[in-house]
């Protein structure tokens, strides 16, 4: 039976391999990271946190028909080849996924190159799948070659069209944005509530529909909002006259109604995170990736942000970028991935690191403190 068939089994993102892209070299084999559950990307700025996670966005991006609009959007061919297209000749990736009994493995792959206009083409794409209880080998599809946006979406094969239906859920989180003009302070259509969106702009019209449809978990959002503010009673959401809905609140002992003018960037964070991570399975994306979510919040939300992760992991994989020494000091040593760049030679390099490794110093440092001596310690487990 294929993966994506056996929804009853929960899937995993296995395994990716990307080479020429960004700050990764044309070492595919060497770029090549395995998930679990939980995953936090740790490193330096300019280490390759981002590309990583922005490799990721562009295969969501390919499953939806938004390729080329990914890569214009990102400075065309050029800027997405690592160092110049003279030394990379194609962008390659991979990506595996598993059920949780292991015996069923699907894996997308394809070559990217650059065309005389400077536009990405895909100048291979293929899929396998292979349902190891009932064959001795993958069964491997040819998508194709010279397309421009990815033959997944015109794939007729369930095998295919569930696989593609999978890879869309790869959705990244940027709640860094709470100015005043944001989105997520200024409200919207009352019916742009399908899913929250990457931006927490349409979060109240999502709260609306949880309130509706899933009290309990409505309720949970709240409690563990009021945890973090104290003063915070429940949400206020109304639509208006033209079917608009805002983010609105009260607190404790008050009839009054406050806006989002009236919480700080960090509360307002904190409350998307929570909404995003304590959602119902039904609206859940299946790979959740959150971007440096720490930012702006106290060591007590931290805290409680990590206990929604664990409860979101049972049901969606999550990464994390973050660079926090304390908020890393939450997470298992297994969970940590390592980003680092090479200077000699000039790409970034990914490294899991076990508890084993990491036993000798953890007697003495926390995860966050080793962190902190990053550019000697982390360095010094990788050559031993």
């Amino acid at each position: 039976m294929f993966l994506g068939m056996c929804y009853d089994m929960r899937i995993y993102l296995d395994k990716l391999s990307i080479s020429g892209y960004c700050s990764y070299d044309n070492d595919l084999e060497n770029n090549t990271l395995t998930f679990k559950e939980v995953n936090v990307l740790v490193g330096a700025n300019g280490a390759g946190k981002s590309n990583l996670i922005s490799f990721l966005e562009m295969i969501a991006y390919m499953m939806t028909g938004g390729f080329r609009r990914y890569v214009a959007m990102r400075g065309g061919a050029q800027s997405l080849m690592y160092l110049d297209r003279k030394i990379t000749k194609q962008i390659n990736g991979k990506i595996k996924c598993k059920n949780e009994d292991g015996n069923v493995e699907d894996e997308y792959s394809f070559s990217l190159e650059a065309n005389a206009l400077g536009q990405l083409f895909f100048s291979r794409e293929e899929m396998q799948y292979w349902d190891k209880t009932n064959y001795d080998k993958p069964y491997t599809q040819d998508l194709g070659v010279g397309h421009s946006e990815s033959n997944m979406l015109s794939s007729t094969k369930e095998p295919v069209k569930t696989f593609r239906n999978y890879l869309k859920q790869i959705r990244v989180f940027h709640f860094n944005d709470t100015s005043m003009a944001a989105r997520i302070r200024n409200g919207g259509d009352a019916a742009d509530d399908a899913y929250l969106r990457s931006d927490g702009g349409n979060i109240a019209a999502f709260l609306y529909r949880i309130r509706k449809e899933n009290p309990k978990h409505y309720q949970r959002i709240q409690r563990y909002v009021k945890m973090v503010l104290p003063q915070f009673q429940e949400f206020y959401l109304e639509k208006d006259a033209g079917e608009n809905i805002a983010l609105r609140w009260q607190i404790t002992g008050d009839e009054s109604i406050f806006g989002t003018h009236q919480l700080s960037d960090g509360s307002l964070r904190f409350i998307a995170l929570t909404t995003l991570l304590l959602q119902p399975a039904d609206h859940v994306p299946a790979i959740i990736i959150l971007d440096e979510p720490e930012i702006g919040l106290h060591p007590y939300a931290l805290a409680l942000l990590v206990d929604e992760v664990r409860m979101a992991a049972k049901i969606s994989q999550i990464i994390i970028s973050t660079q926090s020494p304390l908020f890393l000091n939450f997470f298992r040593p297994e969970e940590i991935i390592t980003v680092e760049y090479d200077v000699a030679k000039q790409s970034s390099q990914l490294c899991r690191h076990t508890e084993e490794e990491l036993t000798e110093w953890l007697e003495d440092y926390s995860l966050g403190e080793l962190w902190e001596q990053h550019f000697t310690t982390f360095k010094q487990i990788k050559i031993a």
